[in-house]
């Protein structure tokens, strides 16, 4: 006898035999022996699920004379044979796919009419692909589907119902069948390997059951090629080769290194890849398997009940989930969604790849919002995480001076002038006006020191830290945009990079005097706050180039760094002075 594919050699011959899709061949069977078998059945679901070779049983049950009590077939009788080898004069299958038009349909109308070929019998009609119908041809159909005679019963196949009419749909009993799951596959597989003398291991039937994703006609043809591929032996390594898929490893590898922002390990990864021959497109459809079962496990107590994968894949997503923030996750799988779309519009794949393992691991090369996030979070981090700021040491005041009698020159005949009591010549303080308590002196630095930007840049974080509780998380996300950025006599200009932030804080005047206020208490005297545009075209700035480099804190970037690239990116300059100074410094 010539040579038959797995998938046919195999194919169920009775309702028991189907895998998975025990809700439809029990309804099914229990409708036959019932005797209440409806005139049009619709079949729908993924590829490879079992809906035309349930149509076949369905069939055989129907014209069976000998089926058991169960309504199984006999699978021995004349008309079951004939239904098996497709010769059955009662069971007529028409591909919609090729047989579209409305003479086709007129064809099937007339065929309706005829009786069955053994008295008593029942004439099938399965549409394979139904939704291939054009709408003429469907429309031509609808009569005969909805009262067709009594010996008749149509069975529609197809994977995409929302594709046939609403007329059509309402005019039959649906019947949805699931994907497979992967354990089923699995029993299945080594039930047929062991018949075929394959040997063949677990973790390689559980590899080929992954990527047939649910489809048992998809897991038995690849089946095929692995044991054709290892002379009968079924490995891992051999549905590696045969589908040019990634080892397992490469994905753990793959989240490390854009955990610890390598760009060197994800370009030796790549290079790896195209040697050993993977497709890069199928190893970007696995790695965002992986990257949202990571996301899952870090979200579920129970992945295990959400996804169809082994106990030691499910461990390693959760040990993962732990290591990496969510942040991270989420745009690891946008990414690489978005390179997968790139390849598959036919850019070079390799570079494809590079560029986009290359945005993951430096964010700072991407403007995308994901990249902002990912940035922003690695910033909460390194703060939560660093040491506390050093206690500030208390500030001595300077010595008040002692100012000296004037003396004037004698003049002749002038009566000398009378011994002043400069304790006695102080003028007594209104009853109404409020005398400052000592515990606000104790914060209060002495007046008369002159202001400078080095101080104030000094002590702006300390600055902002007292103010936090008092402004509020509005104000604070506000006086967080601005910058001291000079200093001209008592007036301190505050630089705000955005317009709609210098409108908002110029319009509160509150913030403007609890930050003279602040600054005050640590600099001396009561200064004015000017807040200005980043250009700085709208505040005095006469005292910003006497101030030398090697003042300003380390923390900051350097003022010609500034001067060449004012448009730098503010995050960046950030994360360059977490890699560089304090926190207390940056705050």
């Amino acid at each position: 006898m010539d040579y038959q594919a797995l998938y046919r050699k195999y194919r169920p011959q009775r309702f028991e035999d189907v895998v998975g899709q025990a809700h439809v061949t029990s309804t099914l069977a229990r409708e036959i022996t019932s005797d209440q078998v409806a005139h049009a059945y619709l079949f729908t679901g993924p590829r490879g699920t079992g809906k035309t070779t349930t149509a076949r049983i369905f069939a055989k049950a129907l014209n069976c004379p000998d089926r058991n009590a169960e309504g199984e077939p006999c699978d021995v009788c004349d008309s079951c044979r004939a239904i098996t080898t497709g010769s059955s004069f009662d069971v007529i299958e028409m591909d919609a796919a090729s047989h579209n038009s409305v003479d086709d349909v007129r064809d099937l109308n007339v065929s309706v009419t005829t009786v069955a070929s053994v008295g008593g019998g029942r004439r099938v009609f399965i549409l394979d692909e139904a939704h291939m119908l054009s709408k003429a041809a469907a429309n031509a159909l609808l009569k005969t589907l909805e009262e067709p005679p009594s010996h008749v019963h149509f069975v529609l196949a197809t994977t995409e119902p929302y594709r046939l009419l609403d007329t059509i749909r309402s005019r039959t009993q649906r019947f949805d069948f699931h994907p497979v799951s992967l354990v089923s596959i699995v029993e299945h597989l080594e039930r047929i390997a062991g018949s075929e003398g394959f040997t063949a291991g677990r973790e390689g039937l559980v590899s080929i059951a992954r990527h047939a994703k649910g489809s048992v006609r998809d897991s038995l043809s690849l089946l095929e090629q692995v044991a054709a591929l290892g002379d009968g032996a079924v490995e891992v390594a051999g549905v590696r080769n045969a589908l040019g898929l990634a080892d397992s490893e490469k994905f753990p590898r793959l989240a490390r290194a854009i955990q610890d922002a390598d760009a060197g390990a994800v370009l030796t990864l790549v290079q790896e890849l195209d040697a050993e021959g993977v497709d890069l497109r199928r190893f970007f459809s696995e790695a965002i398997e992986f990257f949202r079962g990571v996301f899952l496990a870090g979200y579920s107590g129970d992945v295990a009940s959400i996804v169809d994968e082994p106990d030691e894949v499910v461990a390693e997503w959760k040990a993962l989930a732990v290591e990496m923030p969510t942040t991270v996750v989420l745009r690891a799988v946008d990414e690489l969604g978005e390179g997968l779309i790139r390849i598959r519009e036919g850019r070079e794949e390799r570079l494809m790849v590079e560029l986009t393992l290359l945005r993951l691991v430096r964010p700072e090369l991407g403007d995308d919002l994901g990249a902002l996030r990912q940035r922003l979070d690695a910033l909460e981090r390194r703060v939560a995480t660093a040491p506390p700021p050093p206690a500030a040491p208390a500030a001595t005041p300077p010595p008040t001076p002692t100012a000296a009698p004037r003396t004037q020159p004698a003049v002749a005949g002038a009566a000398p002038e009378p011994e002043v009591d400069p304790v006695a010549d102080e003028p007594e303080p209104a009853e109404d006006e409020e005398t400052p308590s000592d515990e606000a002196v104790v914060d209060e630095a002495p007046a008369g020191t002159p202001l400078s930007l080095q101080a104030v840049l000094a002590a702006w974080p300390q600055v902002f830290g007292r103010l936090r509780e008092g402004l509020g998380p509005r104000r604070t996300a506000l006086l967080r945009e601005s910058t001291p950025a000079a200093v001209e006599g008592d007036t301190v200009e505050l630089r705000v990079r955005m317009s709609f932030h210098l409108e908002k804080l110029r319009s509160d005047a509150q913030v403007a005097e609890m930050v003279s206020k602040e600054l005050g208490a640590l600099l001396g005297g009561r200064p004015s706050i000017v807040f200005a545009p980043e250009d700085g075209s709208a505040a005095p700035t006469a005292q910003v180039a006497e101030v030398e480099e090697e003042a300003l804190p380390e923390a900051l970037p350097d003022k010609a760094r500034m001067e060449e690239a004012p448009a730098q990116d503010p995050i960046a300059l950030l994360e360059e002075a977490f890699g560089q100074g304090s926190v207390e410094e940056v705050d």
